[in-house]
This record gives structure tokens, C-alpha cells and sequence, in this order.
């Protein structure tokens, strides 16, 4: 019986395992089987593609972290090749930036993003762009034509095995065309330049707070002319609601969870003379702050024509969808940019006739607009919809979008006729710094600031750009539409932008910070990024060579991931004064002892140390406490801290002007004192039940975390496992030179820092760099993110320049794709055929 009970217990555990076994079995096959299907779309490394429309054989070696390295004999075949490895390492985020300049990211993602279409659609990118390729030069177009013949050979080749997001979306890409890349990179300017924004805020601000109150946030602005701003909008019924309204509009281009370019805060560069390094030559360093995200918004290419008389080498980055290198080096010279940020948006109140809504008062005429009409494919939709634009002499009326009566249209300098694309072939191909400043005037939208380093010697800064000279007014607020009286009379001159060639104290450092002093003629912006960055970067070079006598490649790029807080050295003196007297008990007073002895010993902002963690929850609390009783309004607060350039005008009111505390806020003579103190409290308070009652334990890296991110990556759990990394510690703060920049209104999950960090030693072109994340955008690839740890960690690898060197990486021939040309000479294309592919 027991025998028998025995055996009967095996049977049963042999069958569930049978079973189990059999399920694992399946379970596994079709993993494999998934896994293999969507594998078919890794970057070829090596081996041969036959029968491409280009003149002669065309290589490109993969180094150890899959960066191509592209080698062409000659420029019509290296843009196209180049078009045709960007489509195989970033295709799906090339179409992703392609569907927000063309309003049409409803068709795959829904009804939800029909808002966002329709706001891209008016703001009009690829109305831009037709513009724009008009203005290039012919042999522009003809390398464009090129560059887009090489990413349709690849969708065109790749049916079928295209990468695993538009299998899980369920789509085909479209064929691309030359208008796609102008209008990318117009879309770039969108997230680079302009203070529409801003105008909707200040306009809502002054709405809500009356014209004394509001002065004090925006003291550039003469508080007569608020005032009779403020009655222009009363008359036609515009207030803070519909301000706010339409700036949310807005913010529906922010699309950092569908992984399009969002908000730029920031950027360094500083190039240093030979005079004051150690190898006798220029040294130059660069890291622009944009949208950290998954895959990086930069592409790293190597790209050779070495068999032309005007042959090229230029490596460095360009954004998926452009041809050329944006930022890099050559074989003469280096350049690195940051956001000059200049006010380069106006917003008019316009009248529109009673009867005809295509009608607009101008000088007491009444106007025709230009009325276009576009459809917006929404996905689970069987028919588009219709959406009209109307755009005045001013520009599109953007508020039709959320149909509010008042009119309001954008001017914009990206509407303009441009050419940045042929500016970056003009760099690229540039071999002196004459040469790069003759390219550099065809650069106009976003307007940044460049710095240059040549192997003569020479440093060079120019702000550059189209910036406009307007007859009335700052551009702070909206304006009438119906005169004249508020028209751009031009640009600034080209000769008269801030520039400087080989300054005597032999440094240049740039980091969103105002480049001009009150002696400037023209008005560039009321709105500067705070100076702390520019400051601790300058005293941090300063420092080193006072110590050394001369600057090191390590010196000059240690810079980049420094963590001086200079904000809080400015502001230690009057924290401490107030805190000191402040009678704080318990973990109050044991937290405030933690934040005193971290202010009085160079503060910085490491992810391991509790000094930044209390300062920041202390800053956060007092901005809530400082402006928030006066704005009454939740909403309104958060679009100021993520707009309003608040951290300026706090401590602004913190260092130099209290009557907000003493008059706004009605504190009296030592009512800074007690706000001090009471958003002390508050801030150990929220720091007590988010990390717990023990200070000693509050460390910055706890909080203030950076996760690279897929856009498709918070779909589903599965997927976030597959296409996500991290959320990892990181250092740095909006503050500091390793700029680690999180919304002020939603802390302190990282957002935007240095997607690439860069630097050149001139004497031998020794290149330094380290992507977010890594060369290819398919997640299944080992270069999807193998940067990362030497991101994270604050180290580089090396930027190959030379051959042998990028043989070397290659292995020597393993990693080696070829392009060739169709086998019989009739069949290649002619010189016509090739411009219409």
C-alpha cells in the first residue's frame, strides 16, 4: 500500500514536471523566437553591400563601441553612406523627430497627441524648412539630395527587418526627403531659442499680480510700459487663464517621453591659448545640456573624403536626420557651442475682421492671410482630421489651437530664410579660422556661441545669429499687432555681435551666462542663465593655473565635471546669519549643523555628501514659501519655477532688493529672516518622511537620480526591462558646471544634463568624448548603452582621428563594411541620376 502510494506520488511529480518542463520548453522557443525576429534589424558590422548608387567602393569600420567611421573618395558618396548608417543605427528617432516637424505623431500614438499636431503644424516647421532649402547653395542641396538617397536605400533594403519600435507600434517609415532634415533641425531652434514662453508667463503674471508686483520679477521692463501692455490685453479680453492656457499648449512639444528633442537649459564651452598649456597649443572643451534620454539626442560619426583635392576629415556629432558634423573637430581646427539664448520671438495681438477671420487690421487696412489646410492622420480613426492655419504678416496665430477669440500670432526668426546645414559642411571642411568664420555667418537659427581653437594658435568666441532690433519694446510681453509701432526694423549686424580673437588673458568661457556688459547698443535678452556655472568654471582654470603655472588636458576637461556650488557660496552668508539666529530644535538644528560646516568648505554638489540634499530642499521650500502666497495659484507657480527664471530673482531678492519680503509679502524689517527659517523647517520636515528622521543619512544621490529612458520604455513594465537603464545617483545640480538640471517644480529626477562631453588638445588633435548612452538606438544592441558606466563614472575614450588608430579599434578588418558600386559601369548612376535618387 505504501509502495504503492510511493510510486503513485513519482508519477504525478513526473507529469507536473513533463508539464512544467513543457511549458519552460515552449516559453523559451518563443523567446528565442522573438528574440531572433527582432535581432534581424542589428547594425551590420562588417561584410559587403552590393549595388549602391555610389562612384567607388566606400568604408566603414565599427571601433569597440560600434561608432562608424566613414571613408569616402568622395562627398557625394560619403553623405550618402552617411544617411545610410544613421538610418541603421537611429531610424526610428530620426522618424520620430520627422513626425513632430510634420504634425503627424497622432497616426501612431493617438487621439491624445492631436493637440500636439496641430500646435506643430501652426508653429509651421516644414513651411520653415521649404524656405529655407530654397536659400541653400546648390552643392548643399545636392549633398542633402544624397544624404536622403542613403537613408531610403536602407528602409527601402530593410522591409521587413526594420528596428523592433515601429514592429511594437505597428508602422512603416516613409520615404525621407531633404525637407525632413532642414525641418529637424528648424525643430532644434524651437527647443534652443525664442521666449514665447516666457511672454505667456509674464503676461499671465502680470494678470494676476498687477503692474508693481510684477515689476519686481522682471525688472528689465519699465513698469510703465506693463502697465499699458496690461491695458492692451484687458480690451480684447486676454487674462492669466488664457495666457496659461496656451502656454500648456506649448508644452505639448516638450515630447521627452516620446524621445523628440525637448528643452535645452544649458551649455559650457571654454577653449584655452597654447600660452597657457602644457603642450604649447590650444585646448578646447565643450558640453551641451540637453534632454538625457534613450537612445542619446547626439549621433557620433567619423567622416573622411580622402581623395579630392578639398578633401575632408571631421569627427564629433551631428542630431539623427542632418548630414555632416554639427560640433567635433578637423584636421585644423576645433569648435564647441551653448545656447547664446537671445530674445528671437515676439508675440502681436492681432485684430481680426468681424466677418472675415482671414482678414487682419494693419496701419487701418484690413489685411489677407495666408490660410493653410492640413490633415492629421489619428490612429483607431478611420478618416483624418482637417486643420486650418492661419498665418498674418506676423505669423501663425498659434492661439487657434485651443480656439481662444484673441488672436495671437508668432514671429520668429526661424522663418527666415537659413542655412545651418551648409554652415556645418562649411565647418566641417574649414582649414583655418577664416574659412570657419566665412561658414560661421550662414548659421543663424539657434543662435549660440561658438568658441574655436586652430592649430595656428588662435582662440576665438562669436555670439552669432539672427537677433532682431525691434522699433518699441523688449519682447518681454505681448504686443499690438494692428501698427506698425512694434514691427522688427532688422537684425542685429553680423560685424557688430559679441566676438573676441585671442583675449590677453588667454581663456574664453561661455556658459548661457550674459555675454555683454550695459554698454551694448543692441538688446539681446532680459532672460540670461544665472552666472554660477561660467564663474565656477573661470575660478576652477584660475585655480589650476595658479597652482601649476599651466593647464593640462586633465586640467582643462576636469572642468566639466566640476561640482563647485558658487550659488551657494553667494548665498552662505545670508542663510548663515539668519539660520544662526534662528533657534531651530531637533533634527532642524541637527541638519542646519550639517548645512553650515558643507557652506563654509566649498560647497559642492556630490551625490554622496548630505550638504547639497538639505540645501536644495531648503531652496525648494523657499521659493514655495517666497512666491506662492503672493501667486495664489498652484498652476501658475509651477509655470513660473519652470519658466519665470527663478532662481535669478530669488536670489536676487535674497542678495540685493528685499521689498518683496518686506513690502509683497508685508514680512517687515527681519521678515527675511523668519521666511528663512520657516522654509528651513519645512525643508527637514519633507527631508524627515521622505529619507527617514537620521540627517546623516540624507545624501544627495538618494533623491537627485538620472535614468536613461526609452520613449516607449514606460509603455509597460516588459518593456521598461528591455529598453530602459537605471534610475542611477548623480552629481551635479542646475548650478554647477556638471550640470544635473531637474524642473524646479518636480524635483529631483534629472532631466536634462551633458547627453556628450568633449575636448581636443590641438598639439596632435588628441580627442577626448563619452556619449549618454551609446551608438545605436536598437535596444538589443550591445552599443545601446555600453558608454553608459564610463558616463556615469566621469571618465572618456578616446576620440579616433587618425586610421591606423581607427583600424586598430576596428580589428583590423572584423569590423569592416564596405559599400560598393553596381558591378557594371553602365549601371552606375550619372551625376542627374544620382541628384533625383
Amino acid at each position: 500500500m505504501i509502495v504503492t502510494k510511493k510510486r503513485s506520488r513519482r508519477r504525478v511529480v513526473r507529469i507536473v514536471l513533463g508539464v512544467f518542463l513543457s511549458i519552460l520548453a515552449l516559453f523559451l522557443t518563443a523567446i528565442s523566437g522573438v528574440y531572433a525576429y527582432f535581432t534581424r534589424s542589428l547594425p551590420t558590422m562588417q561584410g559587403e553591400i552590393e549595388d549602391l548608387p555610389v562612384r567607388a567602393p566606400v568604408d566603414v569600420y565599427r571601433d569597440s563601441y560600434g561608432i562608424p567611421h566613414v571613408y569616402a573618395k568622395n562627398y557625394e558618396d560619403l553623405f550618402f553612406v552617411q544617411g545610410y548608417i544613421q538610418a541603421m543605427d537611429r531610424l526610428f528617432e530620426m522618424d520620430l523627430s520627422r513626425r513632430a516637424v510634420r504634425g503627424r505623431l497622432a497616426q501612431i500614438f493617438g487621439p491624445d497627441y492631436v493637440k500636439t499636431d496641430q500646435f506643430l503644424l501652426t508653429l509651421g516647421f516644414m513651411r520653415d524648412a521649404e524656405v529655407s532649402y530654397a536659400a541653400l547653395s546648390e552643392e548643399t542641396r545636392l549633398f542633402l539630395d544624397r544624404f536622403t538617397a542613403g537613408i531610403n536605400a536602407y528602409i527601402e533594403r530593410h522591409k521587413g527587418a526594420l528596428p523592433p519600435e515601429f514592429t511594437l507600434l505597428n508602422y512603416e517609415p516613409e520615404p525621407w526627403t531633404p525637407l525632413d532634415s532642414v525641418a529637424i533641425g528648424k525643430y532644434m531652434s524651437w527647443t534652443l531659442g525664442g521666449n514665447m514662453q516666457n511672454e505667456l508667463l509674464n503676461m499671465a503674471l502680470v494678470d494676476a499680480l498687477g503692474t508693481d508686483k510684477a515689476a519686481l520679477l522682471f525688472p528689465a521692463y519699465p513698469k510703465d510700459g506693463i502697465e499699458i501692455m496690461k491695458k492692451t490685453w484687458q480690451s480684447v479680453g486676454l487674462d492669466k487663464d488664457a495666457a496659461l492656457a496656451l502656454f500648456d499648449v506649448t508644452l505639448r512639444t516638450e515630447r521627452g517621453r516620446l524621445g523628440v528633442p525637448g528643452v535645452g537649459l544649458g551649455s559650457n564651452n571654454w577653449v584655452v591659448s597654447g600660452k597657457l598649456t602644457t603642450t604649447g597649443f590650444p585646448m578646447l572643451a565643450n558640453d551641451m545640456h540637453l534632454e538625457m534620454k534613450a537612445p542619446s539626442i547626439w549621433v557620433q560619426q567619423h567622416l573622411v573624403v580622402d581623395a579630392e583635392p578639398e578633401g575632408m576629415n571631421v569627427t564629433g556629432v551631428i542630431f539623427p536626420g542632418a548630414p555632416g558634423i554639427i560640433v567635433g573637430h578637423n584636421a585644423h581646427l576645433a569648435w564647441g557651442v551653448t545656447n547664446l539664448d537671445p530674445d528671437v520671438q515676439d508675440l502681436y495681438i492681432e485684430t481680426r475682421h468681424p466677418d472675415d477671420k482671414s482678414m487682419f487690421l494693419y496701419n487701418g487696412q484690413y489685411e489677407k492671410a495666408k490660410v493653410y489646410t492640413y490633415e492629421i492622420p489619428v490612429k483607431g480613426e478611420e478618416k483624418p482630421l482637417t486643420y486650418t492655419v492661419t498665418v498674418t504678416r506676423h505669423g501663425p496665430i498659434i492661439s487657434d489651437v485651443f480656439e481662444q477669440s484673441v488672436p495671437l500670432a508668432l514671429r520668429w526668426t526661424n522663418q527666415e530664410p537659413t542655412r545651418e546645414i551648409e554652415a556645418m559642411i562649411g565647418f566641417d571642411r574649414a582649414k583655418n579660422l577664416e574659412e570657419f568664420k566665412i561658414a560661421l555667418e550662414k548659421f543663424n537659427v539657434p543662435a549660440q556661441n561658438f568658441v574655436v581653437a586652430d592649430k595656428e594658435g588662435n582662440i576665438y568666441y562669436r555670439a552669432n545669429g539672427l537677433i532682431p532690433i525691434r522699433n518699441e519694446g523688449n519682447g518681454l510681453l505681448p504686443v499690438p499687432g494692428d501698427t506698425e509701432r512694434y514691427e522688427w526694423k532688422g537684425f542685429i549686424p553680423y560685424s557688430a555681435l559679441p566676438a573676441t580673437q585671442n583675449p590677453e588673458i588667454g581663456f574664453i568661457v561661455t556658459a548661457n551666462n550674459q555675454p555683454i556688459d550695459d554698454l551694448y547698443p543692441y538688446f539681446l535678452s532680459a532672460d540670461w542663465a544665472p552666472p554660477y556655472r561660467a564663474e565656477a568654471i573661470t575660478r576652477g582654470l584660475q585655480e589650476r593655473l595658479e597652482k601649476n603655472g599651466k593647464l593640462s588636458f586633465d586640467d582643462v576637461l576636469s572642468m566639466q565635471l566640476s561640482t563647485r556650488n558658487v550659488q551657494a557660496e553667494r548665498l552662505a552668508p545670508v542663510l548663515i546669519a539668519a539660520l544662526d539666529r534662528a533657534a531651530l530644535e531637533g533634527t532642524a538644528k541637527e541638519a542646519y549643523a550639517l548645512l553650515r560646516t558643507w557652506l563654509l568648505n566649498k560647497p559642492s554638489d556630490e551625490a554622496d555628501q548630505v550638504g547639497p540634499m538639505i540645501y536644495y530642499a531648503f531652496y525648494e521650500a523657499l521659493l514655495k514659501e517666497t512666491f506662492l502666497p503672493v501667486l495664489q495659484d498652484e498652476k501658475l507657480f509651477e509655470r513660473y519655477l519652470a519658466y519665470g527664471h527663478a532662481i535669478n530673482t530669488m536670489d536676487r531678492f535674497l542678495l540685493e532688493d528685499e521689498r518683496w519680503f518686506k513690502d509683497v509679502l508685508d514680512l517687515g524689517e527681519m521678515g527675511r529672516e523668519r521666511l528663512l527659517k520657516d522654509a528651513f523647517v519645512k525643508a527637514t520636515d519633507t527631508l524627515s518622511e521622505t529619507l527617514g528622521p537620521h540627517p546623516a543619512t540624507w545624501r544627495w544621490g538618494r533623491l537627485h537620480t538620472l535614468g536613461y529612458k526609452h520613449p516607449l520604455g514606460g509603455v509597460h513594465p516588459l518593456l521598461a526591462l528591455v529598453l530602459n537603464r537605471g534610475p542611477y545617483a548623480v552629481s551635479g545640480s542646475p548650478v554647477v558646471p556638471m550640470a544635473a538640471s531637474y524642473p524646479l517644480s518636480k524635483p529631483y529626477d534629472v532631466t536634462s544634463s551633458a547627453p556628450w562631453r568633449y575636448g581636443v588638445s590641438l598639439l596632435d588633435m588628441e580627442g577626448r568624448d563619452i556619449l549618454f548612452g551609446g551608438a545605436s538606438g536598437h535596444p538589443l544592441s550591445r552599443h545601446y548603452a555600453d558608454q553608459l558606466p564610463l558616463w556615469r563614472t566621469g571618465k572618456y575614450k578616446s576620440l579616433l582621428f587618425e586610421r591606423k588608430d581607427v583600424e586598430t579599434a576596428a580589428g583590423q578588418g572584423r569590423r569592416l563594411l564596405r559599400f560598393l558600386p553596381p558591378s557594371s559601369p553602365e549601371n552606375a548612376p550619372s551625376p542627374s541620376a544620382r541628384r533625383a535618387l
